[in-house]
């Protein structure tokens, strides 16, 4: 995970964010900016245009969709059968849903802040 003084650094960049945000691996941010350039592509289709096994890009994507940062639709197949087309979640909610985990986190930071000289006293006295 990116520290936050990496994501705080001049030049940070919005992949930065993400991965900090949502703990993302590099495969799994290969796969979100696969989707981004491949609207409604289909898990094949993404394994392909990232020369990857099917089974690891899987599990990005059901990485990225359990986030909410991807959105999975069922397609219906003329012949029978379906499939599913992935495409990249409105960067307004991801925007919204980035924000709502910064306040968390902030909250989060906050409260440990508060405890820390007590915390710190009681670290202290066990050993």
């Amino acid at each position: 995970m990116e520290s936050i003084n990496q994501l705080t650094r001049k030049g940070a960049s919005c992949a930065d964010l993400l991965t900090c945000l949502y703990n993302l691996k590099p495969a799994d941010l290969q796969v979100f900016r696969a989707v981004a350039r491949n609207e409604d592509g289909s898990l094949d289709q993404i394994a392909k245009l990232l020369h990857k096994d099917r089974s690891s890009v899987h599990r990005c994507l059901a990485k990225l969709v359990s986030l909410n940062l991807v959105n999975k639709q069922t397609m219906t197949l003329k012949g029978g059968g379906y499939y599913h087309a992935y495409s990249i979640q409105n960067p307004a909610t991801i925007k919204e849903h980035a924000q709502e985990k910064v306040r968390e986190i902030t909250a989060s930071l906050n409260k440990l802040i508060d405890r820390f000289e007590s915390d710190f006293q009681n670290h202290m006295n066990q050993g």
